[in-house]
């Protein structure tokens, strides 16, 4: 009789090798980000101490991508090169001796390295350095590990590491089927990647990521959506032999519609063991409900670990996720579906009372004449608009022949808007008519070529406003608006700007950006030289720490200026939606602000409504932190009905929305976050150099002074005129 070990084919390794990396750069750099964390963990155990740097090093070569990996935990000696590395799907991360680690398969950094070109491992321990090179070769795979050898500061100096550590290496080249992405992609990818958000979330590690070519850093993170927990709760699972299993799910509701689908989705419940170790991410049955498309959350699996060490088929080969076919998982999945349905339930009921609660045609009159009002208030005050005509408080005058351009003439500057007033005579310009706007010269842009005249705007004399901007100086035109039988000019001078750099000596370009979210854009540092002199250090700061910049100091080079400026290139970017914040450069007296927002969407901000406000939205949260909130993405003032002041007035289920007290506050919740929102673009779109902390007080002041000179007006269009009029004769019968 013959015994014995049944023998891998090679060839079956190299189909898990590839079939577990599918020739995805992303996958490579996960698996080799993933093993400096372990080595980190198993220092963490042994409490030594640590930076927790994790670095990735990209630079293209030709149509090829040099990857590197670096970490400076424990280093690995020759045994531990040979055990790691001469066997596939080995116990070798330190699961087996209960180390709190990922790596559950022994083959991660062995697939990622051999799937790609001229992978190797670079390690450094005790004053030793070894190499080992994977590949594949005539249908094997293949480890070459060179003898140990001394330190020296060459090899230091190669690799970047002087103490312990390991830095792994491939190329991706697209001949061998491999995608070789943007620096940007990878930074948003592997920011976003469901298997590393523990590691991107551990304020413990610092996981850069840096241009090859520049040496520049750009630290990624994650930032969770932002929302409310809306189920918190510990249970277990009962499973053969093995007993309980304690299981802690957290089930949150963002505040907008999440991506459930992919490695870098945002939505879905994160599955970990008890370790912090990522399993996999789904809402399982619920994966393309849209009842569910707001849930994030996690689910927590205590033990899990018994289940690996013991061989339980847990987990997919692929490592990319739950082995559902396992009886283990099917029950836990269960339960976690039981929960989730409760949770679509409460949201389909929520979106139920949401519909029924949706305003009337009375109401709906009434908001859209406010949004109309407001939005025009908007569009004079923050837009960076200057208004040429009079203002909305002064008294208006007939115009003559019932049609008229304000002002007749005047001066703009290049890259700003400025507001012409139109005034007419509705007796005289009916309801309907359409007016035509246009420029003589196309190099004055006009921002609203057509202005239609509506019931809505009011009888009599009312006003409309024309906007228009310059992209050119030293040119002239001729504005024209006319309507059916009637028509008024004004001359236009495009005249140059004194520059802002003679004055405040430094200037972002542009002043205000917006970002999708991991995905960084270069803005310019425009330094006047004759103001701030060559050799002068400019400090640069956020005051929002998920807002980054590339660069914290510049040092100014006077060879770098032409006539006299000299441009600076940085990056910034955002690590979570929904930000907001302000970079700003000093230079002793001299201050420039760059105001960055990160959105997910960020083409379609703009999209669904004209104007920076659309009617107003109530949501029916049971537990609400604010009274009113605002989304650039849709316009919407949201009101927050089951907030506690509010719900006193509007009553359960808005049911008191159309009594005086409830309109009266539904009107100045409207007008409070309306007022404070369009002060917010007018000081930050300003221009002016206001120290940070100072920024939020001018906010406030101009709010109350937007809710002094337009709040009446407001009120009067939103608050039905009839019940306020008979609750007065009430009062004086």
């Amino acid at each position: 009789m013959e015994r014995g070990v049944i023998e891998t084919d090679p060839r079956h390794t190299i189909r898990s090798i590839r079939k577990a990396i599918r020739g995805n750069v992303i996958r490579a750099l996960v698996e080799l980000i993933t093993n400096s964390d372990d080595s980190y963990i198993r220092l963490e155990e042994e409490n030594k101490s640590h930076d927790g740097l994790i670095e990735i090093v990209y630079r293209k070569e030709s149509y090829c991508g040099l990857f590197a990996v670096r970490d400076h935990a424990e280093g690995m000696s020759i045994d531990d090169v040979r055990n790691g590395f001469k066997k596939y799907g080995a116990a070798t991360s330190g699961l087996k001796s209960g180390k709190s680690v990922r790596g559950y398969f022994g083959q991660g950094a062995k697939d990622a390295l051999a799937s790609m070109a001229e992978g190797k491992i670079c390690t450094f321990k005790d004053g030793y350095y070894t190499e080992c090179k994977l590949f594949i070769e005539d249908g094997r795979p293949i480890y070459e590990i060179s003898d140990p050898t001394l330190c020296n500061q060459v090899l230091r100096d190669t690799h970047k590491i002087y103490e312990n550590g390991t830095v792994a290496y491939f190329k991706a080249d697209p001949r061998n089927s491999v995608t070789v992405p943007q620096l940007s992609t990878v930074q948003e990818e592997l920011s976003k990647n469901y298997l590393l958000r523990k590691i991107m979330t551990n304020p413990d590690r610092k996981v850069y990521l840096i241009d090859g070519e520049t040496g520049k850093k750009r630290l990624l993170r994650y930032q969770f959506p932002q929302g409310r927990e809306i189920l918190s709760e510990d249970f277990s699972v009962q499973f053969g032999k093995y007993g309980l299993f304690p299981i802690h799910i957290s089930i949150w509701r963002a505040d907008r519609e999440l991506t459930q689908i992919g490695d870098d989705r945002d939505g879905g419940l994160l599955i970990t063991d008890d370790k912090n170790a990522v399993l996999d991410i789904s809402l399982f049955k619920y994966e393309s409900e849209p009842l569910a498309s707001y849930f994030f959350g996690e689910v927590r699996i205590g033990q899990f670990r018994r289940l690996l060490e013991n061989e339980e088929a847990v987990l997919r080969e692929e490592r990319d996720g739950l082995d559902l076919k396992h009886p283990f998982c099917s029950a836990i999945v269960t339960e976690i579906e039981k929960r989730l349905e409760l949770k679509v339930r409460e949201e389909k009921l929520r979106r139920q009372r949401e519909a029924q609660s949706k305003i009337d045609i009375e109401e709906s009159i009434r908001y859209k004449n406010a949004i109309h009002m407001i939005n025009e208030i908007a569009e004079l005050e923050a837009q960076t608009v200057m208004n040429l005509g009079t203002n909305l408080s002064d008294r208006i005058e007939d115009p003559p022949d019932g049609f008229s351009l304000y002002p007749k003439s005047a001066n703009i500057t290049v890259g700003k808007r400025y507001a012409f007033e139109i005034r007419l005579n509705t007796n005289i310009v009916r309801h309907g008519s359409i007016i035509k706007i246009g420029c003589s010269n196309p190099k004055i842009k006009i921002l609203t070529p057509n202005i239609h005249i509506s019931i809505d705007d009011g009888d009599g004399i009312i006003r409309k406003y024309v906007t228009v901007e310059g992209s050119e100086p030293n040119v002239n035109g001729t504005l024209r608006a006319e309507t059916s039988d009637r028509f008024s000019e004004a001359k236009i001078s495009v005249i140059p700007e004194k520059d802002v750099l003679l004055d405040e000596g430094m200037i972002f370009q542009p002043e205000s950006v917006t970002l999708r979210p991991n995905q960084p854009r270069k803005v310019y540092l425009l330094v006047y030289i004759k103001i701030i002199e060559g050799g002068s250090r400019i400090k640069i700061s956020s005051d929002n720490e998920s807002i980054n910049v590339s660069d914290i100091e510049i040092v100014v080079n006077e060879s770098d200026a032409v006539r006299h400026v000299a441009k600076n290139e940085i990056e910034v970017w955002g690590e979570g939606d929904g930000q907001d914040g302000m970079i700003t450069a000093e230079c002793d007296e001299h201050i420039a602000l760059l105001e960055v927002h990160t959105r997910s969407k960020e083409a379609d901000q703009k999209k669904g409504h004209k104007g920076m406000f659309s009617e107003p939205d109530f949501s029916f949260d049971p537990e609400p932190l604010q009274r009113t909130s605002y989304s650039e993405e849709t316009g919407k003032v949201i009101i927050y009905v089951n907030f506690p002041s509010v719900q006193l007035y509007l009553g359960e289920d808005c049911k008191y929305k159309k009594t005086l007290p409830a309109q009266v506050m539904i009107a100045d919740l409207v007008a409070e976050r309306c007022f404070l929102e369009i002060a917010k673009r007018k000081v930050l779109n300003s221009g002016a150099t206001l120290r940070p902390e100072a920024i939020q007080d001018r906010i406030q002041r101009d709010a109350f002074e937007l809710s002094r000179k337009y709040g009446k007006k407001l009120h009067e269009v939103l608050v039905d005129q009839d019940l306020l009029t008979q609750a007065k004769n009430f009062i004086n019968a």
